[in-house]
Parts: structure tokens; sequence; C-alpha cells
């Protein structure tokens, strides 16, 4: 790690990171960023309280990482915990007699794992949705009356967006273990 004072500017290396720091005055700043594997972020204070340097020492990781990604959002979906959603709402929400139905268990356990394999974003789970619905084979169960209940049971889930699960972003993690770095390089630096 090296910093270069150049005018009001304070270049700071963190290993393959290049972060800028400009303090314009008048509790004014911004910081940029760059880097080899296309992490690149822009932010500008107007009312920090005090100097750029005070200010990214005040802050939480959450909150620098959350401003330098600006219109990105902090989350992205995450299939395994979505499915386990759509596990969990069939075990424990839908009310069916599955001490009967051990082949139409089966069948519909390989169909929610297909769908899990095909899915990798929020809005495929969504539009595939029905597909997957329709896709269930539920002649497995032998009663019609039954057979007929539990058709109307999976038919009648409207809201499958209300599966969907997130995790922070792969961004705003490195944007929030960058902010650690650049906080303890900081506080070296002689007044």
């Amino acid at each position: 790690m090296n910093e270069i004072l150049e005018g009001s500017i304070l270049r700071i290396k963190i290993n393959n990171t290049d972060i800028f720091l400009e303090d314009l005055g008048g509790n004014k700043g911004k910081i940029t960023i760059s880097d080899t594997y296309n992490h690149n972020y822009s932010y500008f204070w107007g009312a920090m309280g005090g100097t750029l340097n005070e200010f990214i020492l005040s802050i939480n990781s959450g909150y620098f990482a959350d401003k330098l990604l600006g219109c990105k959002s902090n989350y992205v979906f995450d299939a395994r915990l979505t499915f386990a959603a759509i596990r969990k709402f069939i075990a424990s929400d839908l009310n069916l007699p599955w001490y009967k139905h051990i082949e139409f268990q089966k069948g519909l356990r390989e169909k929610i794992n297909e769908f899990q394999r095909d899915v990798e974003s929020a809005d495929q789970f969504v539009s595939g949705w029905h597909s997957f619905i329709n896709s269930i084979d539920f002649y497995l169960i032998e009663k019609r009356y039954e057979r007929e209940e539990v058709e109307k049971e999976f038919k009648n889930i409207s809201e499958q967006w209300n599966f969907i699960g997130e995790r922070l972003s792969p961004e705003y993690l490195w944007l929030e273990k960058l902010h650690g770095k650049l906080k303890k390089h900081l506080k070296t630096l002689k007044p």
C-alpha cells in the first residue's frame, strides 16, 4: 500500500485497486475506485461534516458499499434459498396427505430439482413458474378427488415471487471488505 499526495487528491493503492480521495473543501469530497478486476466506482458527498478522510473513517461499510454501487442492486438471486423456501412451503403450508402419495412426492422432488437447475435469475424463476407447475405429474395420485385437491393447491400459488431468496452481491461484499482495508490504511496516515 502506498499513497501519493497530488494537490487535494490522495491516491491509495491496495493490492490491485487504486483509490483516489479528492477532498474538495467545504465538507465536500469525492472517491474514485478502480482495479484490474473491472471494479470501477465513484461517488461524491456534498455534506460530510469534515474532511473526506474523517468521513470515510466514520461511516460503516454497508453505507460505503451502498453509495458506491449507486443504482446497482446490493442483492442477487439465490436459487438455493429460493428453492428451500418452496420446499418449506410445500412441506408445511400445503395441506397434503403426503404419506399416501409416495410416487407423487418422488416425481415432485425431481421436478423441483430440475426447475432449480434451470433457473439462474429471479426473472427466469417467475416466468418459468407456470411451466413448472404444469410439468408436475398429478396423475401419480390415484384417487381422482385427492389428485384434484392437490393440483388445486399447487395451481392456487399465485404469488411465486414471495419465494425468491436473495443474498448480498459479490460487488457489495467486495466494497465492504475494501472499506475495511481503506479505513485501516487511513488510520496509519499522519494528520
